[in-house]
């Protein structure tokens, strides 16, 4: 199954996603380099879609011009389940749990970053689920 890849701006609550499609993973890194004009400082990353979400590349701060400023030099791929397993491990109502979300070397994947790719997640539906 082929994928669709596209630009997603965490820059707003929750993140957008910006109506463009690339199909491959090094034109929509072409596409982030183009798009910092147009978004200047907004923390953008690349999402690859097989509906849903798969996964999630954050791109060196050089590249995207906004967000935290993360160690690696290139794309840094991750699957969209662990990110999930992440945000909701930060949402957790045991204390240990979201300490240990705390301590990981997670410095791409900030609470707030995970809180604003909610719903790219899927976990919006799941949180109103809950008792």
């Amino acid at each position: 199954m082929s994928s669709t890849y596209r630009v997603l701006c965490l820059s707003h609550d929750p993140a957008i996603v910006i109506d463009r499609d690339f199909n491959t993973p090094d034109d929509a890194v072409d596409g982030v380099i183009g798009m910092v004009a147009e978004h200047p400082h907004c923390d953008l990353m690349i999402g690859r879609y097989s509906y849903p979400l798969v996964e999630i590349a954050c791109l060196s701060y050089a590249c995207r011009g906004g967000g935290p400023r993360c160690s690696h030099k290139r794309g840094k791929w991750v699957e969209s389940e662990w990110l999930r397993l992440l945000a909701l491990a930060h949402d957790s109502t045991d204390p240990r749990v979201v300490e240990a979300a705390k301590k990981g070397r997670f410095s791409c994947w900030t609470p707030e970053r995970l809180r604003r790719l909610r719903p790219e997640l899927g976990i919006e539906d799941e949180a109103r689920e809950r008792p």
